[in-house]
């Protein structure tokens, strides 16, 4: 029987890739977000989209957590409603910019989903926003499912950091 080293089982927990966290907004709210100022956020379901090549659940633990610095564009908007779900694509790529861009395109076809805060999440690329809202549960399972490639849903219960 072969045994897993110390450093094969570390290199298993600390998987990379991209994600995608998902909040129900349920009224409209204005919130300071870091250098982007007061955001106006309508009611609705907010994804988020992200990537973490030096730790993939590290990361989105820290999401979770309600007691953490606000760093990044996300925390300002998860200190109002904390995050519901989960999704990942642990492959070691960076897709967020890909699913941003997927997910502006499902935007224009669909009525009502939008991208309320241009720059939001972006400010290391030159996508107009890692963020959009949409209406309801059925589209957050629709748009997600329908990305290239699809991230997985991820039990919350599950994640902890590495």
């Amino acid at each position: 029987m072969k045994v897993a080293s110390s450093r094969t089982r570390k290199a298993a927990k600390r998987q990379t890739g991209s994600y995608a966290l998902v909040l129900r907004l349920p009224s409209r709210r204005k919130i300071s977000v870091g250098k982007l100022g007061v955001v106006s956020f309508p009611r609705g379901y907010y994804i988020y989209f992200g990537s973490a090549l030096g730790g993939l659940r590290a990361r989105t633990a820290r999401h979770l957590r309600s007691d953490k610095k606000l760093h990044w564009h996300a925390d300002y908007l998860s200190a109002e409603v904390p995050w519901s779900q989960v999704w990942e694509m642990a492959d070691g790529q960076r897709w967020e910019c890909e699913w941003a861009k997927e997910a502006s395109g499902f935007t224009e076809s669909t009525r009502g989903i939008t991208h309320p805060a241009p720059g939001f999440g972006s400010s290391d690329c030159k996508c107009p926003t890692h963020l959009i809202r949409v209406n309801n549960p059925q589209e957050v399972r629709a748009l997600l499912r329908s990305l290239s490639p699809a991230p997985r849903r991820i039990r919350l219960g599950t994640i902890t950091a590495a």
